[in-house]
């Protein structure tokens, strides 16, 4: 292989690791953060930094509603899912995150004067 070609294929390899290491994070906090609620056992609902969507089991597979998914085949947001799904208490885990997620969300509300 070339020296250019080699040089490129390293740069491309690192930042696909880059890529992978910022859905992975992501990933982490949006379960940590209580942001996976699942709907049934095919389907979840996930709160993004700003926007929100479905996942869901598609012919076996994760699918989801956001850009990132369609452009690349993977996002955070399914890796989040798959991780839940494939733990062994992750219905209890998710259920524990998303009931403080909750209260966090009602204390703010209390504090907000009514409009």
């Amino acid at each position: 292989m070339p020296r250019s070609a080699l040089t490129h294929a390293m740069s491309e390899a690192r930042q696909n690791r880059e890529a992978m290491n910022r859905i992975i994070s992501k990933a982490a906090w949006l379960i940590l953060d209580g942001r996976v609620v699942r709907i049934s056992d095919i389907m979840y609902y996930v709160m993004g930094r700003r926007n929100r969507h479905i996942v869901r089991v598609d012919g076996g597979k994760l699918v989801c509603t956001c850009e990132g998914f369609k452009e690349r085949g993977i996002c955070s947001h399914v890796v989040a899912v798959s991780t839940v799904m494939w733990l062994s208490n992750g219905y209890e885990y998710l259920d524990e995150w998303v009931r403080a997620r909750v209260e966090r969300e009602l204390k703010l509300l209390g504090r907000q004067p009514i409009r």
